[in-house]
């Protein structure tokens, strides 16, 4: 705590109880109180706008690249490509079709 010691802040608050005087010390001890809430709350507020200001810039960031990520799968969709894929070769690649019912076999490869 600010590095006082005991006697530091009893040295303070004796030095304060003699300048201020007992009738005045209560008065003063709400205002410093009412002060202090308020610079509390002024604090926590620019605290507040502080994260959301970075919240909202980290959401403009994700959103901008997740715009780049579709317009780069629009560009491919639009040539032809699959999303990854080089050259021409990925439009006439055909995959072999799924067997079926009808592969004769019981299922067991065992």
């Amino acid at each position: 705590m600010l590095g006082l010691g005991m006697s530091e802040i009893l040295l303070v608050c004796a030095v304060i109880l003699v300048a201020v005087g007992p009738e005045r010390l209560p008065q003063l001890m709400r205002t410093l109180g009412r002060h202090y809430g308020t610079m509390r709350r002024s604090a926590d507020e620019l605290r507040r706008a502080f994260v959301l200001e970075a919240d909202r810039q980290d959401a403009e960031a994700r959103i901008d690249a997740l715009r780049e990520k579709r317009q780069q799968a629009s560009e491919a969709h639009a040539e032809g490509h699959a999303p990854g894929a080089t050259g021409t070769h990925a439009q006439s690649e055909h995959w072999p079709e799924p067997a079926g019912p009808s592969d004769g076999g019981s299922g067991d490869d065992g």
